[in-house]
């Protein structure tokens, strides 16, 4: 009876130390109220909470963080592509991991295109490669499109009087009017990056709303320009497209790969037309893959390897849209005097509305 008390009163005291941990929360970083329920609670579910600060007068605005995370799944051979979103910023993020395909060796044989894994096996030094699909519409009606595709691209300026210390250097923009404008590849040394703008809507400083793909680490095609596969695979040859939309261009390769024996279907046909992107419904083909040069770490089960890219607000909000995320519920009912009744002075609410 009293071991089954002492419990009893353990499971309390948790229980009631996690509502004080809520209640009481004022640092600035992020929190994991675990080990603060009782066992059964803790085995179905481990609360996270995130605290966020935002300074206006000198006093302290908590607001928690909002995240939708979808998790779709795709198994293929023997890689595992799971890719997930995040608010904020979209962030699509593609996971790889798996088991090796391996190849035969003889006794005392090195094969320079692999790497030995085990005596008398080799992993082929190989590539993966993905295509997003993304009819962007931004902020666009339904029926409306109003959008154009810059690329950005970061560049020093030349030593002179606008640059006396050799350390200036600036961002410049270049339209893409048409479809064979915009075959475009990744630059790292440049900063490249590609921003769908609105052509009719304006933030409040007047410049056009839009929203911009942010590549990550990325790879071109190791192959010749007429290697086989090229020919059914030709959307591989750049890491970016832009294309007006379409209801029947829905695959890079076109409908069939496999099975289709005319070569350049798809996006290589497409943006033959070479078609308007000013103030359309702009659809952006990104190609985004890996080199992957097998280690002994990779065997018998490969690690996780990321890759991916972010989509992200550019002018598209007023200011930082996690100031306008709402109240808690405890602050919505708190008094109207200047200090709750714990002693929290109550936060000044930002003036400034993320969207207008």
């Amino acid at each position: 009876m009293k071991k089954e008390k002492k419990e009893e009163e353990t499971q309390v005291e948790r229980q009631t130390q996690g509502q004080m941990v809520r209640e009481k929360l004022t640092g600035g970083a992020s929190v994991t109220l675990e080990g603060l329920h009782s066992r059964e609670q803790r085995e179905r579910q481990t609360e996270s909470v995130k605290i966020q600060f935002f300074f206006f007068n000198a006093v302290p605005c908590p607001e928690r963080t909002r995240r939708v995370a979808t998790c779709p799944q795709t198994l293929g051979v023997s890689y595992q592509y799971p890719c997930r979103t995040r608010d904020g910023k979209i962030e699509a993020e593609t996971k790889l991991t798996g088991i090796l395909s391996l190849g035969a060796l003889l006794p005392g044989e090195f094969r320079k295109y692999g790497t030995m894994i085990s005596p008398g096996l080799y992993a082929p030094v190989h590539q993966h490669f993905f295509v997003a699909r993304m009819d962007m519409a931004v902020d666009c009606k339904p029926g409306e499109a109003f959008n154009q595709v810059v690329e950005v691209d970061v560049k020093v300026e030349e030593p002179g009087e606008k640059n006396v210390h050799n350390n200036a250097f600036y961002a410049e923009e270049r339209l893409l009017k048409s479809e064979l404008e915009a075959m475009r590849d990744c630059s790292p040394l440049s900063a490249r990056h590609w921003i769908v703008r609105n052509t009719r809507a304006v933030n409040r400083t007047g410049q056009l709303t839009g929203y911009k793909l942010v590549p990550g680490s990325n790879c071109l095609p190791l192959a010749g320009a007429e290697a086989k596969f090229l020919r059914r695979a030709s959307f591989l040859k750049h890491n970016l497209w832009v294309t007006p939309y379409a209801h029947d261009e829905m695959f890079p390769g076109g409908e069939f790969p496999n099975q289709n024996p005319r070569v350049d279907e798809g996006l290589a046909t497409w943006v033959k037309q070479n078609r308007s992107l000013e103030e359309t419904d702009i659809v952006l083909w990104y190609v985004f893959g890996v080199t992957h040069v097998p280690r002994l770490e990779d065997w018998p089960v490969m690690p996780v390897e990321r890759i991916g890219f972010m989509l992200m607000p550019h002018g598209f909000f007023n200011c930082s849209p996690a100031v306008d995320v709402p109240p808690n519920a405890c602050e919505l009912e708190a008094k109207d005097n200047d200090v709750k009744d714990n002693g929290v002075v109550k936060p000044i609410k930002p003036v400034l509305p993320a969207k207008l």
